[in-house]
Order: structure tokens, then C-alpha cells, then sequence
């Protein structure tokens, strides 16, 4: 590589999005174990090769995790040994009997959960185990001022206020977030509605700010991943801008009107996290390859790697009935079952090894191309060169 293209592939900003999805981000980890192997063949580590990592929800973990020079096999590890303390069995069943607030209402759901122990609403309780004791466990004190060597992007819902705090270092001026654990800041942009409490921020101006999942308003966080790397180098341009989105899976379980009509607030609470996901970051794909096509001529800048999960399943399901095949589909499908822990990493390593990605040249769809090959594709078009010294390594 010439000194003349060096200058060249540094002035390129490569962005790595993130979306959320609950326990199905292991389908994310395992794609980025992938992109890691690759990563590796040139010199660079996950950190060292992304110049800004933005993730929402279970995104924002896997964001966090990169930030503090985690491996993808440690963030696979996470899903797997951490999984059911994260979503308890015991809360996941509770939750389904959703009866007593159709019968009763949320008042005698929340009057009967104390003294019978029917952690029908979440887990995650004060002193118990779950998604905030996880990470602190496993990122440690970090916070998110002391990351240096990336950009790090996470968005969660402010209730209190009603918008969207990004929360990012690298700005200009002092955060009223800067000192706040990264750990914290994870388990408010996770916060789903309905299966976690919101979670408390604490701000010097207003004290605390209750926040929830980031998925609310952006699911896929390539676009406002985009809108910072202009802010943050206002000479960038179109052609400077790289991103690599990954996805938690389509999910296209249908709904019948005649089941829709009848459904009750319970109902309604279990079914709007997988109903809600998916157009936001289906909206969020469409406009980011729209723009990133149009203005650049071709997607070598853009790399969406997401599926339809049903698809992708495990093909041992063919031997069994029609029922029995739909109920495991359907449940392959949820966002808080840390049972399908196996099931998702065979349908991300099937996705890999059979899966596919349309390549787009001169504002036309050119051709399709193998999903391994798309990931070396996007690398090969966007190189980095290598980091001088080894950011693993630790100063003498």
C-alpha cells in the first residue's frame, strides 16, 4: 500500500451498527466472530479497525464489549453462561399468564405479585440477579470518558424528557453522562419495555433521568451512527463514510385480524417488542443503502447483514409435524428465551456458510453474493492500515 493511499483508506470513517433484539444478539455476535477471523488475516482486532461502533438495546452490549477489547467469542460467551440470569425462566413463565391483568387489571397483577411471588411484570428487582448485575460483572468500572481509542454510540429513550439521548464520547464540550459506567448506560438503552423496569441515570442538572430501550426510536442505529460521523469531522463526505450493519433477524410470524381484535393489554404488552423492532430497523436499512448508493454510485461503503430467522432454523425441524414445526419457529422467533441459545448460533453459522447479500453497482442491482464474501468484499473496499502498536498490548 502506497503512502498516497494510507492517507487515503485514514480519512475513511468506518462505522460498525448495531442493531437490538433481546438474546437473539448472539445471532450478532456469532456473524461478528466471523467478521473478527477476517479482521485478523490484516492486522486488526474489532477496536482497532471500526472507527465508530454505535448499538441499540443487546446492540449497545455488544458495542460496550468491543469498546473494552472484547473478543466476539467472549460477547458469545456472555449469551450463552449468562442468558437465563439475564431472562429468568421463572419471570418468562409468569409473564405468560397473562390472565390475571385481563381478569383482574395491573393493579391486583401487582397486588398478587408480592406476597405469591409473581414476577409477572420483570425481573431484575432490586438485589436479584439480571441484566444489570450481568454487566457490571462483565465491563467492569469503565466509563464511558475513558474509552479513547473509538467512538462508542448508544442510544436509549428518555422518559422524563421524551427524546433520545446518544450517549457518545468524543464530544467537543463536557456530557453530563461522561462519568457514567458503561455498564449503566448498557442496561438503560436495553430496557425493554415490558420485560425490564426503566433504569434511573443520574444527571447533576435534573437528577435522576428514567430511561428506556434505545429500540424505541432506533432499533438500527446506522443512521444516527451516520449523523455523528458528520459531526464529528465536518469534512467528511459520502464517499469517506463506511458501515458495516448487522442485524438480530427478521422475524415474520403472521397475525391474524380475528387474534389482533381480541387481544387485551397483556397481550398487547407481550406482542409490541416483536411487532416494533422490525419496521423501525427495516426503515433505518432502506434509507441508509438509499443514501449510501446514491450518493457514492455502489455499496462498497454499506454491508447489511441480517435474515429471516425462520429461514435459517434448524433444519432438523423437517422431521417432525407441521405444529410441532410452527410452535418451534415461532419460539426460535423470541427475544427472551436464553434456550435458544444453540438453535440461533446454528442458524447464524447457516446464514454464514448458505446465506446471501445483493450487491448494488452503478445504481443498479448487479448480482447476489455470498454472505462470507460480501463481509471480505467490504473489508478488501475499505481498508485500514495496520495499527503501529498492538492496542492490546500494555506500555512497558
Amino acid at each position: 500500500m502506497t503512502i498516497e493511499s494510507e492517507k487515503k483508506d485514514e480519512k475513511k470513517y468506518r462505522i460498525l451498527s448495531l442493531d437490538g433484539g433481546g438474546i437473539r444478539g448472539v445471532l450478532s455476535a456469532r456473524i461478528l466472530k466471523k467478521v473478527e477471523e477476517i479482521l485478523e488475516t490484516k492486522g486488526h482486532k474489532l477496536h482497532t479497525y471500526f472507527d465508530l461502533v454505535a448499538g441499540t438495546s443487546t446492540g449497545s452490549i455488544l458495542a460496550a464489549g468491543i469498546a473494552c477489547k472484547k473478543s466476539a467469542g467472549d460477547m458469545i460467551g456472555l449469551y450463552r453462561d449468562e442468558g437465563k440470569k439475564i431472562f429468568p425462566n421463572s419471570v418468562r413463565s409468569a409473564r405468560k399468564r397473562r390472565w390475571l391483568s385481563q381478569l383482574f387489571g395491573d393493579k391486583v397483577q401487582k397486588f398478587l405479585t408480592k406476597p405469591f411471588g409473581i414476577k409477572v411484570l420483570y425481573p431484575n428487582q432490586d438485589g436479584e440477579p439480571g441484566l444489570a448485575q450481568v454487566l457490571q460483572e462483565k465491563l467492569g468500572p469503565a466509563k464511558l470518558s475513558d474509552i479513547k481509542e473509538l467512538c462508542i454510540l448508544i442510544p436509549a429513550y428518555d422518559v422524563k424528557y421524551r427524546n433520545t439521548t446518544w450517549f457518545c464520547n468524543f464530544d467537543d464540550e463536557p456530557q453530563w453522562y461522561d462519568n457514567i459506567e458503561l455498564w449503566k448506560i448498557c442496561t438503560a438503552s436495553a430496557a425493554a419495555p415490558t420485560f425490564f423496569p426503566p433504569y434511573k441515570l443520574f444527571s447533576d442538572k435534573d437528577g435522576y433521568l428514567p430511561h428506556i430501550d434505545g429500540g424505541v426510536s432506533a432499533n438500527n442505529p446506522s443512521l444516527i451512527a451516520i449523523a455523528r460521523a458528520f459531526e464529528l469531522d465536518k469534512t467528511s463526505n459520502w464517499s469517506n463514510i463506511a458501515v458495516l450493519s448487522i442485524g438480530t433477524a427478521q422475524t415474520t410470524k403472521s397475525y391474524e385480524y380475528e387474534e389482533v381484535e381480541k387481544w387485551g393489554l397483556a397481550s398487547w404488552a407481550k406482542n409490541i417488542p416483536n411487532i416494533f423492532m422490525d419496521p423501525a430497523a427495516i426503515s433505518s436499512e432502506t434509507i441508509c443503502r438509499r443514501m449510501m448508493t446514491m450518493q457514492v454510485g455502489s455499496d462498497r461503503n454499506y454491508l447489511r447483514l441480517s435474515f429471516d430467522l425462520k429461514k435459517f432454523c434448524n433444519e432438523e425441524y423437517t422431521n417432525i409435524s407441521k405444529q410441532e414445526k410452527k410452535k418451534k419457529k415461532d419460539m426460535i422467533e423470541e427475544i427472551d428465551n436464553p434456550n435458544n441459545f444453540k438453535e440461533l448460533i446454528k442458524a447464524a453459522e447457516w446464514y454464514l456458510e448458505k446465506g446471501d447479500v445483493i450487491k448494488y453497482e452503478n445504481k443498479k442491482y448487479a448480482r447476489m453474493q455470498g454472505v462470507i464474501e460480501g463481509i471480505e468484499d467490504f473489508i478488501n473496499s475499505n481498508p485500514k492500515p495496520k495499527p503501529i502498536i498492538d492496542s492490546n498490548s500494555k506500555p512497558n
